[in-house]
């Protein structure tokens, strides 16, 4: 009898379970971007003022408060109202809040004892920059006397608060950039380094860096963005400003991300390495995908020009950290000699050139959307050359002993770039469409952000703002009288007609071509419900 020797089975894989991880990897990630679509509303912009009441110069009896409505919703705790009365005494010393729920109207209430003649009123609000969007106005309480002055508003930092601020604006930044290269590498590249203390030591700290950073930044935003001391950040009001504001809500967004990011974390920290090249893969694209979605918070909770970014922006500007990210971690864990495994150097170095690659990309892309701080672009193709040099460099000489020093000025680079970058930004000056005028001037110059101009005529009564652009006037028009859902405006600057739209209740808006130098006549006409037109005319003068 012959016997015959069984061989050994091999184990067939699993799909399903391979299938099931990769789905897991999908939810996570769709769970981060979910999480950032929902959290993060659009940019707002700057907000422009509508309409006020009492009105421009108007002669009213005894008015109990003054509202201001912008074309959009603004913080009311972070904006600032101060009214003088005829003596040229300052008679309001609150924050305004919102009127009737409507987070677009703010109001401050007068005095019980008030005066006849004309009070002054200055009011401020943070634009998309957190920069100040104010201006000043009029109105005269039964007849007008000549006002004593505007008042003034503080517009100086505190530079505590200032420092504060921008400092945990850059170091979460920094640290969001930090961690998602650790948590790359320990995916993808060198999974046993996850067991080393000195990894998971970086990576808490870089985490509580991140989440501390955040933190410190939105509890400083709102005395960053009222001009007032650091004593008054805790003040319920200012938190809740901050938290109605585009850059505050990217901060909370920002931690809202951080829930699912950091249990997708967890995870990978204890789970067991990878045993596969493609299971190393499919984390590491895992860890790109939920970091790109913590990342893109930094495009809308530092201050921005007014609209939303492009999608050409965003992606600019997430490929910028995500490239940045992968080297610095790398290069911060390849100090120590848990690092230096043979495969995982290697895996490093084929890593490196993708992402430098990538890294030119977001350099030529932010150069092509106009970026600000145009040394960035430049300084990013740079880098994305220093780190292609270092990646060819790398596998070629012994690296148990001389990889340390090596990787010293690459490492720097990209610790440069990235904290300068965040710092810049924080510190990129404001660019308001608006500008300062005297109390009661109408807008009559292309270049000037006056207050509403309060037109009358018959029983027709508007509220126009004129707000100039590169080659164009932007028209904004509240009806006051006749009410109506019927009311139509209709306008003319000259011959030229000025197309209209609805952009809101009762508010019509509409841009126009800037003509030739000269004296211009805007020609409003309104159209009641019941068929009754009036017209309302107003002079531009264009520079």
């Amino acid at each position: 009898m012959t016997a015959v020797k069984e061989r050994p089975r091999v184990a067939a894989p699993r799909p399903r379970a391979g299938a099931g991880r990769l789905a897991a990897l999908v939810l996570l990630v769709a769970a981060c971007w979910g999480t950032l679509l929902l959290t993060t509303a659009p940019a707002t912009g700057d907000p422009v003022l509508l309409t006020t009441s009492p009105g421009n110069t108007e002669v009213v009896k005894s008015p109990d408060a003054v509202v201001l409505t912008f074309d959009r919703p603004v913080p009311a705790a972070l904006a600032t109202i101060r009214i003088l009365d005829p003596d040229g005494s300052q008679v309001v010393f609150t924050r305004p809040s919102h009127v009737d729920g409507r987070e677009d109207r703010i109001s401050v209430p007068m005095p019980a004892e008030r005066h006849e003649g004309t009070y002054a009123v200055a009011w401020t609000v943070p634009s998309s920059r957190l920069e100040p969007v104010s201006g000043s106005f009029t109105f005269d309480v039964s007849y007008p006397i000549q006002p004593d002055g505007v008042p003034d508003i503080e517009t100086t930092r505190n530079p505590v608060v200032a420092a504060v601020h921008l400092t945990a604006r850059t170091l979460s930044v920094a640290a969001m950039v930090v961690l998602a290269g650790l948590a790359f590498f320990v995916a993808a590249i060198g999974p046993a380094t996850v067991r080393a203390r000195a990894t998971r030591w970086w990576i808490r700290t870089t985490w509580w860096l991140v989440v501390g950073g955040t933190l410190v930044a939105f509890v400083s935003l709102g005395p960053y963005a009222a001009w007032v001391p650091w004593r008054a950040a805790f003040d319920p009001r200012l938190l809740a400003g901050a938290a109605e504001s585009d850059a505050g809500g990217a901060l909370l967004a920002r931690l809202a991300i951080l829930v699912p990011a950091t249990l997708g974390l967890t995870l990978l920290v204890k789970s067991p390495p990878a045993a596969t090249a493609a299971g190393r893969w499919q984390r590491g694209a895992a860890v790109l995908g939920c970091a790109s979605a913590v990342l893109a918070t930094w495009t809308f909770a530092d201050p921005r020009p007014p609209g939303a970014p492009s999608p050409l922006a965003l992606a600019a500007d997430a490929g910028l950290l995500v490239a940045l990210a992968v080297p610095a971690g790398g290069l911060l864990l390849l100090r120590f000699p848990v690092a230096r495994d043979r495969h995982a150097i290697s895996r490093f170095a084929r890593a490196v050139p993708v992402f430098a690659a990538l890294l030119a990309l977001a350099g030529t892309a932010q150069a092509w959307t106009g970026q600000r701080l145009g040394w960035l672009p430049a300084g990013s193709l740079a880098l994305a050359a220093v780190l292609a040099v270092f990646a060819w460099l790398l596998p070629r000489r012994p690296v148990k002993a001389r990889l340390g020093p090596r990787a010293v000025a690459p490492a720097g680079a990209a610790v440069v770039v990235t904290v300068a970058t965040a710092t810049l930004l924080a510190l990129a000056p404001g660019q308001s469409a608006h500008a300062q005028g005297p109390a009661g001037q109408a807008p009559a110059a292309i270049r000037q952000q006056a207050p509403p101009a309060r037109l009358v005529s018959g029983t027709a009564a508007l509220d126009l703002v004129v707000i100039p652009g590169a080659d164009r006037l932007d028209v904004r028009v509240s009806v006051l009288s006749p009410a109506g859902d019927g009311t139509t405006v209709t306008a003319a600057l000259g011959r030229a007609p000025v197309p209209l739209e609805r952009a809101g209740t009762a508010c019509w808006a509409g841009r126009v071509s800037t003509p030739g130098p000269g004296r211009w006549e805007l020609e409003l006409t309104v159209r009641a419900g019941d068929g009754r037109t009036q017209t309302v005319k107003q002079p531009i003068d264009v520079r």
